[in-house]
């Protein structure tokens, strides 16, 4: 018996570059390296051959390379041949909707796929997604917690609706959520994060210290060291405050909030030097910010440097004329200073941005008292006691 020749066996094999398979690999190859026009032209093709099965995986390809029209058109080829109503068809079409902003379309779409497959969570978050760009939140938290019936182990549609409760202020809500999260994922930094920032809302201190330390141990950064730092500071656990700031700084050594809070701490302290060496470092890496400029100012008054204090809360204002803050602060240090028409020229410049400034109005009531005039200074204290 003679055996057929390789060659003659190659000739009738069909080509693997012409197969589905090896087009839909490379296509894929194409997307994960950054060819996506290539890769869409390669699934278009695919979808434009005859074939009795349908290639939602392609179609979905499609989506999530953004070419939404080319997957909608074969969608909608689809659907024009089938018989009965398909609910990843009506899916797959309302995710083309959303990404071609035709929102009122894509959320009758997803709702027919959920009358079918009313158990499926993802197609209540995309109805979800819907309502969101309707303006609609509370309909998008039912659609969520549907979604959440159906997959109760879904930590990412916690998530969702904790970011939404806390968005509309319902911390309590919100906390309850990102608890969820936890349980479900308890390495997960972020939820720890969210639960820790719900918590702080909500006053509840030591909780918030826990959680953050919690979202530290598993994600350490910074910013997470130095909201750990903070909280610790409003639970008046200076010494661990202090830890945290510094740590912050070992790493990240112009980390804003922790330069002002640490050197803010110093200073309640009365460790004012400790607090100027931060606040000088602050300046030098944020020059024209005017709250660093006050609380630089501010220190140097408590050392009874109040003309060099001076100096920085003009410069201060400078850069936000009229704030009420460091126009108070001004006045105060120029008034030491007994340079009493300029403190009140600047008292009531401060009380016609602020008429209700009851400071101001002590202030205001204090110099006049100095200068012998106790009529005026009478009227100012009554206003600042609202008695008049």
């Amino acid at each position: 018996m003679n055996l057929p020749l390789a060659s003659d066996v190659k000739e009738k094999r069909p080509y693997l570059k012409n197969s589905y398979l090896w087009n839909s690999l490379l296509a894929k190859w194409h997307y994960h390296f950054g060819t996506s026009e290539v890769a869409i032209l390669k699934w278009v093709d695919l979808l434009n051959r005859d074939s009795t099965k349908p290639h939602f995986k392609v179609a979905q390809n499609l989506i999530d390379a953004q070419a939404f029209q080319e997957a909608r058109d074969y969608l909608e080829r689809l659907e024009s041949e089938q018989k009965e109503e398909s609910p990843e068809i009506n899916y797959l079409l309302a995710r083309c909707y959303v990404g071609q902003a035709l929102i009122p379309q894509a959320k009758k779409r997803i709702e027919k796929a959920i009358q079918v497959r009313p158990q499926n969570s993802s197609y209540w978050d995309l109805l979800a997604d819907c309502f969101l760009e309707l303006g609609d939140w509370r309909e998008a938290i039912k659609s969520l917690s549907n979604s959440l019936r159906a997959a109760p182990k879904h930590a990412e549609t916690n998530y969702r609706l904790g970011i939404i409760y806390a968005f509309h202020n319902e911390s309590l809500e919100a906390l309850r959520c990102f608890q969820g999260c936890c349980q479900l994922e308890p390495r997960n930094s972020l939820y720890w994060e969210m639960k820790a920032e719900m918590h702080l809302l909500l006053q509840q201190l030591t909780d918030a210290c826990n959680s953050f330390e919690k979202a530290l141990r598993y994600g350490g950064t910074p910013d997470l060291a130095a909201r750990l730092a903070y909280c610790y500071i409003q639970n008046n656990q200076m010494k661990k405050g202090i830890k945290y700031y510094k740590l912050t700084l070992k790493y990240e050594p112009d980390h804003y909030d922790s330069l002002s809070n640490l050197a803010a701490v110093y200073q309640n302290q009365d460790r004012s030097q400790d607090a100027l060496k931060l606040l000088e470092r602050a300046i030098s890496i944020y020059p024209k910010d005017p709250i660093l400029l006050n609380n630089f100012a501010f220190t140097l008054v408590h050392q009874g440097r109040t003309r060099k204090a001076a100096e920085y809360y003009r410069e201060a204002l400078e850069l936000t004329p009229n704030h009420p803050l460091i126009l108070y602060n001004l006045c105060v240090c120029l008034s030491r200073k007994g340079n009493w028409q300029e403190s009140i020229d600047l008292v009531n410049q401060l009380l016609e941005i602020d008429p209700h400034h009851s400071a101001g109005w002590a202030l205001l009531g204090n110099i006049y008292d100095q200068i012998d005039q106790s009529d005026t200074a009478i009227d100012c204290f009554n206003k600042a006691l609202k008695l008049a």
